[in-house]
């Protein structure tokens, strides 16, 4: 939808406007429930000083009727209202940013999401708030919390076409440190880290607790590519147990052609003469691998 043959600017993505609009939670279930998704990941966004992307830091319908006034530091509640609503529908993420009230209100505010709120998660957004995953001062004392409240934790990785996005930070290298000093910390890597998707794939194969999800990936990828990515997993000794399928909705394609494009990856098998994915492997990347990384 947006221009090839030049570069893209503001005037292009308002016109996309459509695809950034608020979803209502009862829109979000029937289009799961329309192709046979019936458990939603649902995800709060950080609150900022800087950024402009606010999508998810906002409640523009009211629909989760908190007390005013309304303000960035309700994110987590805001998620919270609705999995109070659909618990048998959502999984929630809070978010925290270090650099939005400091690391301790960070730390502070990631325990009362999961303990007092009720929330599975929490999701971070490193390049987005322009901190680093390996920062001592930043990021440890998150991942340290996390670890010992046994609490999982997502991380966009990867580039993003914001302009304001540091790349820098979006490299999954910089989680290594991470696992080698908090091995018992549960960590999935957004978006198989695209494009540094081999990257992703040895940080993996390194460390036990480490996950990815191929949400956003899946967008800008072929059913084939999907197929020899996923292949080139095994073939480096990545089990596919650690890789769980999403979809980023709503933004880039629709539910109903990304579930066709997964259910029917292994048809490429015998165009490319490879080995189809067993059953075992597909259920759990449908869903099982992301289950048991939260631990249910």
């Amino acid at each position: 939808m947006l221009p090839t043959d030049r570069q893209v600017t503001d005037e292009d993505w308002e016109e996309l406007g459509s695809v950034f609009e608020s979803v209502l939670p009862e829109v979000s279930i029937a289009d799961h429930e329309a192709v046979g998704v019936d458990r939603i990941v649902i995800l709060a966004v950080a609150p900022s000083h800087h950024r402009h992307y606010s999508r998810g830091t906002w409640d523009p319908t009211d629909v989760t009727k908190l007390p005013e006034p309304h303000t960035l530091d309700q994110v987590n509640d805001r998620i919270a209202v609705l999995v109070k609503r659909y618990p048998d529908k959502f999984i929630g993420f809070g978010a925290v940013n270090p650099r939005y009230r400091g690391v301790n209100w960070a730390i502070e505010e990631m325990e009362r999401a999961t303990t007092e709120l009720g929330l599975t998660g929490v999701k971070l957004y490193a390049p987005y708030d322009r901190w680093s995953p390996d920062d001592r001062n930043l990021a440890w004392p998150i991942w340290k919390k996390a670890e010992e409240l046994g609490v999982p934790a997502m991380i966009h990785m990867g580039s993003s076409p914001g302009v304001e996005v540091k790349m820098a930070y979006g490299r999954p290298f910089l989680l290594d440190d991470v696992g080698l000093d908090f091995p018992g910390l549960k960590l999935l890597v957004c978006h198989a880290s695209l494009p540094w998707v081999e990257e992703c794939i040895c940080l993996l194969l390194k460390h036990p607790n480490f996950y990815m999800d191929i949400s956003g990936f899946n967008c800008m990828t072929t059913r084939q590519e999907t197929f020899l990515f996923l292949q080139k997993c095994k073939r480096w000794g990545l089990p596919l147990s650690k890789v769980c399928w999403g979809t980023d909705y709503p933004t880039f394609e629709g539910l109903d052609t990304l579930i066709v494009r997964f259910q029917t990856i292994n048809e490429e098998a015998d165009t490319l003469d490879m080995p189809p994915f067993t059953e075992e492997e597909m259920r759990g990347m449908w869903g099982e691998n992301f289950l048991r990384f939260i631990g249910q």
